[in-house]
Protein backbone atom coordinates (compact mmCIF):
# COMPACT_ATOMS: atom_id res chain seq x y z
CA UNK A 1 0.00 0.00 0.00
CA UNK A 2 0.93 3.64 -1.08
CA UNK A 3 1.36 6.90 0.89
CA UNK A 4 -1.22 7.91 -1.19
CA UNK A 5 -3.49 4.97 -0.34
CA UNK A 6 -2.93 5.45 3.30
CA UNK A 7 -3.76 9.48 3.02
CA UNK A 8 -6.96 8.53 0.66
CA UNK A 9 -8.50 5.98 3.82
CA UNK A 10 -7.70 8.05 6.43
CA UNK A 11 -9.65 11.12 4.49
CA UNK A 12 -12.79 8.77 3.38
CA UNK A 13 -12.83 8.22 7.21
CA UNK A 14 -12.71 11.83 8.27
CA UNK A 15 -15.09 13.14 5.66
CA UNK A 16 -17.11 10.05 4.58
CA UNK A 17 -20.16 10.35 1.96
CA UNK A 18 -18.61 13.70 1.77
CA UNK A 19 -15.42 12.54 -0.53
CA UNK A 20 -17.33 13.42 -3.53
CA UNK A 21 -14.56 13.04 -6.29
CA UNK A 22 -10.76 11.78 -7.17
CA UNK A 23 -9.04 12.85 -10.08
CA UNK A 24 -5.52 11.85 -11.42
CA UNK A 25 -3.67 14.34 -13.87
CA UNK A 26 -0.83 13.51 -16.50
CA UNK A 27 1.57 14.76 -14.40
CA UNK A 28 0.30 12.04 -11.36
CA UNK A 29 -0.73 14.96 -9.04
CA UNK A 30 -3.87 14.02 -6.94
CA UNK A 31 -7.12 16.18 -7.10
CA UNK A 32 -10.08 15.41 -4.57
CA UNK A 33 -13.15 17.34 -4.10
CA UNK A 34 -14.69 18.24 -0.39
CA UNK A 35 -17.26 20.09 0.79
CA UNK A 36 -16.49 23.17 2.71
CA UNK A 37 -17.00 22.71 6.20
CA UNK A 38 -14.00 19.65 6.36
CA UNK A 39 -11.18 22.41 5.28
CA UNK A 40 -9.85 23.08 8.79
CA UNK A 41 -10.10 19.33 10.15
CA UNK A 42 -8.80 17.34 6.59
CA UNK A 43 -6.10 20.37 6.40
CA UNK A 44 -5.45 18.93 10.22
CA UNK A 45 -5.58 15.40 9.50
CA UNK A 46 -2.81 16.51 6.33
CA UNK A 47 -0.59 19.23 8.34
CA UNK A 48 -0.78 17.35 12.09
CA UNK A 49 -0.68 13.52 11.30
CA UNK A 50 0.42 12.96 7.97
CA UNK A 51 2.97 15.41 7.60
CA UNK A 52 2.02 17.03 4.52
CA UNK A 53 2.99 20.41 3.70
CA UNK A 54 0.78 23.12 2.40
CA UNK A 55 2.55 24.80 -0.40
CA UNK A 56 0.01 27.12 -1.80
CA UNK A 57 -3.83 27.81 -2.14
CA UNK A 58 -4.69 29.46 -5.64
CA UNK A 59 -8.74 29.61 -6.99
CA UNK A 60 -10.62 29.99 -9.62
CA UNK A 61 -13.06 32.09 -11.02
CA UNK A 62 -15.86 29.77 -12.63
CA UNK A 63 -18.30 32.21 -13.25
CA UNK A 64 -21.98 31.46 -11.83
CA UNK A 65 -20.72 28.41 -10.47
CA UNK A 66 -18.84 30.71 -7.89
CA UNK A 67 -14.94 30.09 -6.77
CA UNK A 68 -12.61 26.70 -6.76
CA UNK A 69 -10.36 27.17 -3.88
CA UNK A 70 -7.67 24.38 -4.87
CA UNK A 71 -5.41 23.91 -1.61
CA UNK A 72 -1.85 22.30 -3.07
CA UNK A 73 -0.41 19.95 -0.55
CA UNK A 74 3.09 18.26 -0.99
CA UNK A 75 3.93 14.57 0.79
CA UNK A 76 7.24 14.83 -1.75
CA UNK A 77 9.64 14.40 1.10
CA UNK A 78 7.59 11.14 1.97
CA UNK A 79 7.51 9.55 -1.38
CA UNK A 80 8.59 11.23 -4.44
CA UNK A 81 6.20 13.15 -6.50
CA UNK A 82 3.35 13.10 -4.08
CA UNK A 83 1.51 15.87 -4.57
CA UNK A 84 -2.37 16.07 -2.92
CA UNK A 85 -4.68 19.12 -4.53
CA UNK A 86 -7.71 19.80 -2.29
CA UNK A 87 -10.77 21.44 -4.10
CA UNK A 88 -13.80 23.31 -2.56
CA UNK A 89 -16.05 24.87 -4.58
CA UNK A 90 -17.47 28.27 -2.86
CA UNK A 91 -20.63 30.28 -3.84
CA UNK A 92 -19.81 33.65 -5.73
CA UNK A 93 -22.58 35.46 -3.61
CA UNK A 94 -20.71 34.73 -0.31
CA UNK A 95 -17.61 33.15 -0.70
CA UNK A 96 -17.08 32.23 2.65
CA UNK A 97 -14.62 29.50 4.18
CA UNK A 98 -13.07 28.72 7.38
CA UNK A 99 -9.10 30.37 7.92
CA UNK A 100 -6.93 27.31 8.13
CA UNK A 101 -3.41 29.91 9.23
CA UNK A 102 -3.67 28.27 13.08
CA UNK A 103 -3.26 24.64 11.37
CA UNK A 104 -0.72 25.91 8.65
CA UNK A 105 1.19 29.21 9.05
CA UNK A 106 1.67 28.78 5.20
CA UNK A 107 -2.15 29.57 4.58
CA UNK A 108 -1.44 33.19 5.84
CA UNK A 109 -0.37 35.51 2.92
CA UNK A 110 -2.49 33.18 0.13
CA UNK A 111 -5.89 33.67 2.25
CA UNK A 112 -4.97 37.55 2.32
CA UNK A 113 -4.33 37.66 -1.55
CA UNK A 114 -7.20 35.66 -1.77
CA UNK A 115 -9.82 38.05 0.51
CA UNK A 116 -8.48 41.18 -1.77
CA UNK A 117 -8.20 39.64 -5.14
CA UNK A 118 -11.67 37.82 -5.32
CA UNK A 119 -13.51 38.45 -2.14
CA UNK A 120 -13.33 35.32 -0.69
CA UNK A 121 -13.75 35.51 3.30
CA UNK A 122 -11.68 33.18 5.51
CA UNK A 123 -13.34 33.33 8.75
CA UNK A 124 -10.61 33.53 11.83
CA UNK A 125 -7.56 34.76 10.05
CA UNK A 126 -5.80 36.20 12.73
CA UNK A 127 -4.42 39.28 10.25
CA UNK A 128 -7.24 40.30 7.51
CA UNK A 129 -5.50 43.46 6.74
CA UNK A 130 -5.62 44.34 3.27
CA UNK A 131 -2.37 43.30 1.30
CA UNK A 132 -2.94 45.09 -2.44
CA UNK A 133 -5.67 47.04 -2.32
CA UNK A 134 -6.66 50.27 -0.58
CA UNK A 135 -8.14 49.85 3.46
CA UNK A 136 -10.83 51.76 1.60
CA UNK A 137 -11.63 49.66 -1.25
CA UNK A 138 -14.51 49.14 -1.66
CA UNK A 139 -16.55 51.21 0.55
CA UNK A 140 -15.45 54.68 -0.83
CA UNK A 141 -13.61 55.83 -3.74
CA UNK A 142 -10.17 56.23 -3.98
CA UNK A 143 -8.70 59.11 -5.96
Amino acid sequence: MGRMDTIREQLITLVKDDYEDEKIDKYSRVFVRLKPQHIRPVTRLLVENLDGRLVAISANDEGIHGFDLVYHFDFSHQEKGLHLALKVRLPRKKPVIDSVTEIAWSANWAERELMDLLGISFEGHPDPRKLFLPYAWPSEEVG
